[in-house]
């Protein structure tokens, strides 16, 4: 108990000390302190800076942050970016820096030019990113309309999604082509760099937590940004000198949070069962059948493989390609399968979740799809989109998204509950409860289209059975 109080206090002095920090007042910098660089040698600035990102943010990197930085650089992306691609396994991911672009008529390369930032899966998706300092722009239009390859390989080849950023200083305009998605230099280090420093600076080797202090101060240099508002240095002393109470508190609950995202299904469907809204068929490490006490949506897989992707979904949702009539729950080995489904990130929305109190259920057509079964499925759905809104609950609406098509969100409120995790589980009930235990009529109008989008795109007639004994 003495031990618990001891742990209690300094994290008291910690939370004090850190309210203090992060409540002073922004007070603009003068543009006397700037770094002031010649042409020259602001270009060179410009290069280091742009070689820089593209070593933090590449996995093969010898910076010890592996994933990580990438992960986070992906999911601050704005949303006009509409990025939405499962980034849990980043293994495959390549990143470039000045990245050759061609454009190919009757098989020569007749223009070309260099992208500052390329971030790419094979055959999967893909995101340039044009950095901009002073200059305005002159490239975006012809990056996203004349090019044909990108270091080589067609555009067409990239199946799941085509992404592009323009991050440029606050006081110039925008990206000429429209579909680049304009961020500012402010906005990524006050929302992204910065936060990524003082969450995880102490686990990083020395090296590279300087090189990301001079990242920082490099583009604030460079682009003419105000000091930040909060101290960055004070907040890293103040975190390691609390360090032994932090990963103490921190270790705990990561360790829970890691056991939870496995057996988020067994809670949800004690839950259920303790409502008598329904039974369990069936159970196993990573996944549990729920028959629903309403016959008239069916039985439903609550899948745990991932530790991001909480999967929801109709048995009967999730077939293959090749023979659709096959139902599955898992992915197959050679990966021709169509599936939709509802799901919850654990990882992705882990921050909203605890700082918040908000869970996010969404509705998605799975970006591992087909493109032509991505593509139907949109169709059918929006072309029933007004009796999904219809039968949507006041909590959910429709994102226009053509992956995450329906979000809903609940309220977690752990003092209501023995720990925060039941809370989340309750969340969880009233989230299907709303989207699929009782509301019989979504579910037939997303029932038809999953079986309209399978007759369309492979041919075969399907139906929408309840699971038999």
């Amino acid at each position: 108990m003495t031990e618990t109080n001891d742990l209690r206090r300094e994290l008291k002095t910690f939370t004090r000390r850190w309210e203090q920090l992060t409540a002073v007042p922004e007070t603009p910098r003068s543009l006397m302190d700037v770094i002031e660089y010649s042409l020259g040698t602001q270009r060179k600035a410009e290069v280091y800076i742009n070689r820089l990102f593209a070593y933090f943010l590449d996995p093969e990197q010898p910076h010890r942050m592996n994933s990580e930085f990438l992960r986070v650089f992906l999911n601050g992306l704005p949303d006009t970016c509409g990025f939405e691609e499962d980034i849990h396994n980043l293994s495959d991911v390549v990143v470039d820096d000045q990245v050759r672009l061609t454009e190919q008529v009757n098989g020569e390369t007749v223009s070309s030019g260099f992208v500052d930032l390329a971030v790419q899966v094979p055959n999967e998706w893909f995101l340039l990113v044009e950095l901009k300092f002073s200059a305005e722009d002159t490239q975006t239009e012809f990056y996203r309309q004349d090019v044909t390859h990108i270091d080589g390989v067609p555009k067409d080849d990239y199946e799941s999604g085509t992404y592009y950023l323009y991050l440029h200083q606050e006081d110039r305009p925008d990206a000429n082509d429209p579909e680049f998605s304009n961020w500012t230099w402010t906005a990524f280090v006050e929302t992204v760099l910065t936060d990524f420093i003082v969450d995880n600076a102490p686990r990083y080797p020395q090296r590279t937590v300087v090189q990301l202090h001079e990242f920082t101060d490099d583009i604030r240099s460079i682009t003419g940004m105000s000091d930040p508002t909060d101290d960055v240095d004070e907040k890293i002393e103040l975190y390691l000198d609390h360090y032994e109470a932090i990963a103490d508190v921190t270790a705990t609950f990561e360790n829970q949070w890691e056991t939870f995202s496995h057996n988020w299904p067994s809670h949800l469907s004690d839950r259920l069962v303790t409502a008598d809204k329904g039974t369990i068929r069936s159970e196993s490490d990573y996944h549990v059948l729920f028959e629903c006490a309403n016959d008239a949506v069916g039985d439903w897989w609550f899948r745990s493989t991932s530790s991001d992707w909480g999967m929801i979904f109709k048995h009967g949702w999730w077939r293959h390609t090749n023979e659709p009539t096959n139902i599955l729950h898992g992915r197959p080995d050679d990966r021709n399968d169509a599936r939709i489904g509802f799901h919850h990130r654990l990882e992705n929305d882990r921050e909203k979740a605890i700082r918040e109190g908000t869970l996010t259920l969404y509705f998605r057509n799975m970006g591992a799809n087909d493109q032509s079964f991505i593509d139907a499925v949109s169709e059918h759905f929006d072309a029933r989109a007004d009796a999904i809104e219809a039968a949507l609950r006041e909590t959910a609406s429709l994102t226009g998204n053509k992956r995450n098509m329906i979000s809903a969100e609940y309220d977690i409120v752990p003092n209501e509950h023995e720990d925060f995790f039941a809370a989340y589980v309750t969340a969880l009930e009233r989230g299907l409860s709303d989207l699929v235990v009782e509301n019989p009529e979504l579910i037939t109008i997303l029932d038809d289209i999953y079986t309209d989008t399978v007759a369309e795109v492979y041919g075969t007639q399907i139906t929408m059975k309840p699971q038999q004994n």
